[in-house]
């Protein structure tokens, strides 16, 4: 049977689509049968409620360890309402915030990507995914990075969000790390092929439109290149594109 939702649990469901609320209300929204489903059966996080609007979603999400009750069925016109997506996966799941991580005193030993102002939420939630592939050790983000929380940050990972150790660092906490060396990549760098591959460091990923900033490009003790020697016409990758091809390179 279909429940119905106030109209005060709509609103407060629609504002998580947005930082400042997430952070006020201290909850977040996942949306997808995979990631939910995932999430459950690894107790990532908390879940208050999980909504479908089909039936059927209720049998893919047993044995997930799930409390039946906190399952409620609704109508997939209120599930347009409520979901962040054009086109709604049919599962929400309605989160607590976890703690945020703070990152590491040492990074020594540690292979990591930094985020450097990486603003499309398609493109965080890959890297993410990617890190979680590849078993890099932590990912770092710039403060004016998107949210990690965003949902369609969310969706594009696939549940890695929650996997991978990550945190907010600004640049200059960065350029201040000692005995950590900072690798950018960039267009203009040392073909990755024909270098020795750092045991350990930060490689530093810019944004889609500008780059790497100027100010962390100073602090490099190198610059990367992934070659484009035999590209037909392309300028440039797409930031996760990058993210991957560098991710199996350095761990391999």
């Amino acid at each position: 049977m279909e429940e119905p939702l106030s109209k005060a649990r709509i609103k407060l469901i629609q504002s998580l689509q947005h930082k400042k609320f997430r952070l006020k209300y201290d909850k977040f929204i996942v949306e997808g049968l995979k990631v939910v489903r995932e999430m459950l059966q690894d107790r990532l996080v908390e879940v208050e409620d999980i909504f479908i609007d089909d039936e059927n979603f209720r049998a893919e999400l047993a044995g997930t360890g799930c409390n039946p009750d906190k399952i409620k069925l609704i109508t997939p016109q209120l599930m347009r309402q409520i979901s962040a997506m054009s086109t709604p996966p049919g599962v929400l799941a309605l989160c607590k915030m976890p703690e945020r991580q703070t990152s590491p005193d040492n990074l020594t030993g540690l292979k990591v990507f930094y985020l450097d102002g990486i603003r499309d939420p398609g493109n965080l939630g890959t890297i993410l995914r990617i890190a979680d592939w590849f078993g890099l050790d932590w990912v770092l983000m710039s403060p004016d990075s998107v949210d990690l929380y965003n949902p369609k940050v969310l969706h594009a990972s696939m549940g890695s969000v929650f996997r991978v150790k990550s945190a907010i660092v600004e640049p200059m906490e960065l350029r201040q790390l000692s005995g950590v060396s900072l690798f950018v990549c960039d267009t203009n760098g040392k073909n990755i092929y024909t270098i020795t591959k750092p045991i350990d460091g930060i490689l530093i990923l810019g944004n889609e439109a500008s780059g790497v900033s100027h100010e962390l490009k100073l602090s490099a003790s190198d610059v990367l290149s992934i070659p484009g020697e035999r590209s037909l016409g392309a300028e440039s990758l797409n930031v996760a594109t990058a993210a991957a091809i560098l991710a199996a390179w350095w761990q391999n």
